[in-house]
């Protein structure tokens, strides 16, 4: 089979170069990962990851943003020089001192190499190399009195679930062969005294780390399982470590997973928030001496905690919390409420987090909301002006760019059941009538569509198929997060089913309203998405198209060949949650539904991803090609994994979804005038560029099915590489 793809020889077309722009706008864009502000307050670390790489810009605060602080001068901020051996530097951490900032630096070479914990004093810039790590560093934690540091390790080999790109960890060269064998790849602990840089693993033996909290000394809370493999992170529990001893004390044993832990000042109490799968959940305070529990009431959707601080203070209600709320975000503390907005705040997992002052009176984080690009953000906590967020970086422009020409709507419907849903439509131009509609569908299931610049799940098209004039429905079916965790697991035991009903809910709910025309309607889907995506496809004849983007399509295959298999598919109960349950998996599974007259189905996937591996694209084609329905092609691009972050490819799979599109739904006349367009770095052509086949193409399985007869479709969910952004995929 070829490897690359031939060239298409089409006329250009304004929706083709409308879309190219806007993934090329988007490609552009440089993202701040984390913010972390110093614990006096007065500057800010962000890591800010863009086409050049990941790496470290320091800001001051505002003077006078802190209560009695007068105007003044700003502290001196210098950045780590640039060498001639440069380095991805992310994952800052404040030492106590407010002037030495720890962090990981990542040879930026083209082979994998080892990261080192380095040492930046912010005043001079110089930069001390502490150690080297033995693994890829997925968490860097400080203790309170900046003696030591903790590294969360993974180690050469070690499986990366959807969240990280479904590729294993890579030291150096890939080995040939590839041995797997139980207990390989596991996460593990290593304590570091940043005086002399001498390191020591601090275990648990025979356990792998899932995530940690830790705050100095000997003790720590962590998630832990035997299993070395994703699917080992659905079934882990919460235990206290003593590091020392290397041992693990359970402390908790989870209905769901867990995330996001915390740890009070005294290591007598512990929190952690309680979900499923992509956690967003309910806090829960556990006694780590009595292990006693208690759910922090009123609090759904938690994606961050911590305590206030002192021993003083540290007690169950005096929690702070970031999370979901809906499709925006919000901040409290002790149970309550103190800021909530229609816009996306993130941290260093891209789910809602803060970074606190020594007295907590300021906040930084990082905030992305529809028409402002994602920026680094500080606030006082408390007073008249409390939450005002302000920029502190200016990393982006909206200024000339086509995105800015997309509007955000957030809209509500009813399912079939009576059950609310909520979503966000994205279009722009002024509205003419009904519009072709692209209903594009979240991984997870528990994600989300939130309020953002440019949301980046299913390739990053929303917003470019928005400019390109179709009416974008982005659905937050049961299933997703920001509804609370009764939502999120209502899907449980049920997918495919009513969450894809509330998917069709929405489409109806835009016709009725005359918003988009149900003739030229599909959808599209990325993991769990692209799942729902495949047996709408096969089910309904309610799109004309669809788009399938590194989707399970067997559950049965799936249990036995995903890294994450055994564990996802026993949370949600997929069949009876059962790998032997072989009915009821294939029940679930795309590849065997029917009921449809047959959709037009693009598939796209990369060779690489192990959460959803290839095998699965394949078995959707072959099961597409074989009734001979409709219309099917599969696209396999080299190298990448669960989520695409080849700027190449993207563009290239964006071209060819919009092409998939236009040629089913007729779309091809219907696009609006082209927006500004701005300069891509490396492109000296003056030329508008038509969405055409990249140099590097994907593997391509294009014999197309015969066109059978069709029926208009009508009604009836650790640091990323450079130009990675989490999409919201299986955890």
């Amino acid at each position: 089979m070829p490897s690359t793809a031939a060239p298409r020889q089409q006329p250009q077309r304004r929706a083709a170069i409308v879309v190219r722009r806007v993934r090329e706008a988007m490609l552009r864009l440089v993202h701040p990962a984390e913010a972390r502000v110093s614990p006096d307050g007065r500057a800010v670390a962000v890591t800010a990851a863009g086409p050049e790489g990941v790496e470290l810009v320091l800001t001051p605060v505002p003077a006078g943003l802190r209560d009695g602080e007068a105007e003044g001068a700003p502290p001196v901020l210098l950045p780590p020089p640039r060498s001639a051996a440069p380095a991805h530097r992310h994952s800052p951490r404040w030492l106590p001192d407010s002037r030495t900032l720890l962090h990981i630096a990542e040879p930026a070479g083209p082979t994998p190499a080892l990261a080192r914990l380095a040492a930046l004093d912010t005043t001079t810039g110089a930069v001390r190399s502490v150690a080297t790590a033995p693994g890829a560093v997925e968490e860097l934690l400080v203790s309170d009195d900046g003696r030591q540091a903790l590294l969360l390790c993974a180690e050469d080999g070690a499986e990366r679930d959807g969240m990280n790109l479904g590729l294993p960890v890579r030291l150096g060269a890939a080995p040939a062969p590839e041995r797997f064998a139980p207990g390989t790849g596991r996460r593990s602990l290593h304590l570091v005294d940043l005086a002399n840089g001498t390191m020591c693993e601090a275990g648990p033996a025979g356990l792998t780390v899932w995530n940690v909290a830790w705050r100095g000394g000997t003790t720590a809370v962590a998630t832990v399982s035997e299993d070395t493999l994703p699917a080992g992170y659905y079934g882990a529990r919460f235990a206290a470590l003593d590091l020392n001893a290397r041992t693990a004390r359970t402390l908790y044993e989870p209905e769901g997973q867990l995330g996001a832990p915390a740890l009070a000042a005294d290591g007598r109490l512990a929190a952690v928030c309680e979900g499923i799968s992509i956690v967003a959940g309910r806090p829960v305070v556990i006694d780590t001496v009595t292990g006693r529990t208690e759910v922090v009431p009123g609090v759904e959707d938690a994606t961050w905690l911590q305590f206030d601080g002192s021993i003083a203070d540290d007690r169950p209600g005096s929690l702070w919390f970031a999370g979901w709320d809906g499709t925006g975000s919000r901040v409290g503390h002790a149970g309550r409420s103190l800021w909530s907005g229609a816009v996306t705040l993130s941290g260093a997992a891209y789910q809602p987090a803060l970074s606190l002052s020594a007295d907590r009176r300021i906040a930084a984080t990082v905030l992305d909301a529809p028409g402002r690009p994602a920026e680094a953000v500080v606030a006082r906590t408390g007073g008249p002006d409390a939450w005002n967020w302000l920029p502190v970086t200016a990393l982006n422009s909206s200024a000339g760019s086509p995105l800015a020409e997309v509007r955000t709507e957030e809209t509500t419907w009813s399912a079939s059941d009576g059950r609310a849903v909520d979503g966000l439509v994205l279009s722009s131009g002024a509205p003419t009538g009904p519009r072709p509609l692209a209903v594009l569908v979240h991984g997870g299931p528990a994600w989300l569509w939130s309020a953002g610049y440019a949301p980046g799940d299913v390739l990053g098209l929303a917003p470019a198929l928005a400019a390109a004039g179709y009416l974008v429905l982005l659905p937050n079916p049961r299933g997703s997060s920001g509804r609370g965790l009764d939502h999120a697991r209502a899907v449980v035991g049920d997918v495919g089913g009513a969450d894809l009903d509330d998917v069709l809910s929405g489409v109806r709910h835009l016709v009725d309203a005359g918003l988009a025309d149900p003739d030229r309607a599909a959808v599209l889907g990325h993991s769990y998405g692209g799942f729902l995506a495949a047996l709408a496809a096969m089910r309904t004849d309610v799109f004309r198209a669809a788009v399938v983007v590194s989707a399970p399509t067997d559950w049965l295959s799936f249990t036995h060949t995903s890294n994450i298999g055994g564990g996802y598919d026993r949370t949600y109960r997929i069949g009876s949650g059962s790998t032997d349950d072989r009915a009821g998996l294939i029940a679930r599974s795309p590849v065997f539904a029917q009921g449809g007259g047959g959709t037009p189905t693009l598939i796209v996937h990369g060779s690489a991803d192990r959460v959803t591996p290839v095998g699965q694209a394949h078995e959707l084609y072959r099961s597409l090609l074989r009734t001979g329905r409709a219309p099917v092609e599969l696209y396999v691009y080299p190298d990448e994994g669960h989520e695409f972050t080849d700027g190449s490819h993207l563009l290239d799979a964006a071209a060819r979804v919009e092409e998939w599109l236009a040629a089913h739904l007729g779309t091809g006349a219907a696009t609006p005038a082209l927006p500004h367009r701005t300069a891509v770095p490396g492109d000296a052509s003056p030329e508008p560029i038509p969405g055409t086949a990249s140099p590097v193409g994907p593997e391509v399985a294009a014999p197309r099915a015969p066109s059978g007869p069709t029926t208009p479709g009508r009604s009836g969910s650790a640091t990323p590489p450079p130009t990675a952004v989490p999409d919201g995929s299986e955890r």
